[in-house]
């Protein structure tokens, strides 16, 4: 047996669209609510009524994966094309050694 009251405000406008849906699934504004406590306290969330963000975009996605190819890509240098040996020379040649 219901012992409790739930009160809330709304426009009109807002009531009469949303009974007119409920009238349409056969339930009341009362029984409603109850399911929408019912999930709250299942869910121990109310996530599943909040608007949820829009997916990406395939944009989105090619931004992010551009983004992360910058970042995980090793800085090129002139030396990742020579050998050790080659490496070396360069740098005693820069010095005036070779």
């Amino acid at each position: 047996m219901a012992d409790a009251m739930v009160t809330g405000r709304m426009t009109a406008h807002k009531k009469s669209k949303g009974n007119l849906v409920l009238s349409r699934m056969g339930i009341s504004a009362s029984e409603a609510i109850n399911l929408l406590y019912d999930r709250l306290i299942a869910d121990q969330d109310i996530s599943c009524l909040m608007p949820q963000p829009p997916a990406p975009s395939k944009l989105d996605w090619e931004r992010a994966f551009a983004l992360v190819d910058s970042i995980s890509k090793p800085a090129r240098s002139r030396f990742d094309t020579m050998s050790p040996s080659e490496i070396k020379a360069d740098r005693l040649k820069s010095r005036g050694l070779l």
